[in-house]
């Protein structure tokens, strides 16, 4: 693979050469969650761009400022949307906890479910229509933190891993092929919510100008430092021109293209760091007995749950983890992208 992408830096340039180098260090990332679950575990899970979507959405939510406009006419509808959700979250989980399972207790959950659901949409409507009629071709959605987009990598992960943990309840007692279909069914779910939310992440009409963690291709072509590094860097091929106003010109070229290729450069030693990390914590982990205990369950539940394993705990585990990481991957996407496109 590195021979190829060498071949495309020689042949054909060498942004499009780290361009696809950066591509394959985020899809790394996101292999190694995938391979933690299927690899380790067995657990099949058809939802990744589900758990990617999440850590892009990270990426929005804590990079870009926060819309002042959009949260006094409709934050308030927002926030009490919220509070309704875990009010609701905690009575539901409170009479599965304390009630015998019976037909009263299904109904009761049931109908706390539905009323809930219609109080949040009464409640929520008015608020989203009015943060979405602010200025709806820039903003129209809440905004975000306005945090270092570098820490939406570990936001994405918690995101990834709570959708996980939810999932992981319901659906791991599935045997594999049912598993499989309700993972792909819930990330569905998540990206058709992120696509039609528009107060959220304004939908389908996408967020550009994300903050990046590296410097802007602008700033460095007019930077003295980095055109010196340019000229140093290519002064072979201008001291063959003689001509002044040709030698400015190609220095010129050689600057825009440089700084092009100097960002995508900070970009790879981030994500190698990050790919460096895992691979080490992941290697570590699989030769430790946590990692043995996980391939023996792996290759034989029951004979695993028969020498006092806990399996269903293990797999949920496992599951999280896989998410999480995978949440990861798409923070550092839509980090490189600059964008978020749903």
């Amino acid at each position: 693979m590195m021979g190829l992408i060498m071949l495309v830096g020689f042949f054909q340039s060498w942004n499009m050469a780290l361009s696809i180098f950066n591509l394959c260090l985020i899809s790394a990332v996101m292999t190694m969650g995938a391979n933690i679950q299927w690899g380790y575990a067995g657990l099949i899970n058809f939802g990744i761009m589900g758990y990617t979507a999440l850590g892009g959405l990270a990426a929005v939510l804590i990079s870009v400022d926060p819309v002042e406009e959009a949260w006094r006419v409709g934050g308030f509808d927002i926030l009490m949307c919220f509070w309704f959700i875990v009010v609701m979250i905690l009575v539901v989980r409170f009479i599965l906890k304390n009630y015998a399972k019976s037909k009263i207790r299904t109904y009761s959950v049931a109908a706390i479910i539905i009323l809930g659901i219609i109080i949040i949409r009464v409640t929520a409507e008015p608020g989203i229509e009015a943060i979405e009629a602010v200025d709806p071709a820039t903003t129209g959605f809440l905004g975000g933190f306005g945090l270092p987009i570098i820490f939406s990598w570990i936001v994405g992960a918690l995101f990834a891993g709570g959708l996980a943990l939810v999932v992981g309840k319901v659906a791991l007692g599935l045997r594999s092929d049912y598993l499989a279909i309700a993972t792909l069914l819930i990330s569905e779910i998540v990206i058709a919510i992120i696509k039609h939310e528009d107060w959220l992440t304004r939908g389908v009409k996408n967020v550009i100008g994300l903050k990046r963690p590296a410097p802007y291709e602008v700033d460095l072509q007019t930077t003295q430092w980095f055109i010196n590094l340019v000229e140093k860097f290519n002064s072979g091929k201008l001291n063959v021109i003689s001509d002044i106003a040709e030698r400015q010109s190609v220095l010129n070229q050689l600057v825009i293209e440089g700084s092009s290729v100097f960002v995508k450069l900070c970009y790879s030693g981030l994500f190698l760091i990050v790919v460096v990390f895992l691979l080490i914590l992941t290697q570590k982990a699989l030769y430790s007995p946590w990692g043995r205990m996980m391939r023996a369950i792996r290759d034989n539940e029951e004979a695993a749950n028969a020498m006092g394993k806990n399996v269903v705990k293990q797999h949920l585990f496992i599951f999280i983890l896989g998410s999480a990481i995978v949440g990861i991957a798409g923070a550092m996407l839509v980090t490189q992208d600059g964008l978020f496109t749903p």
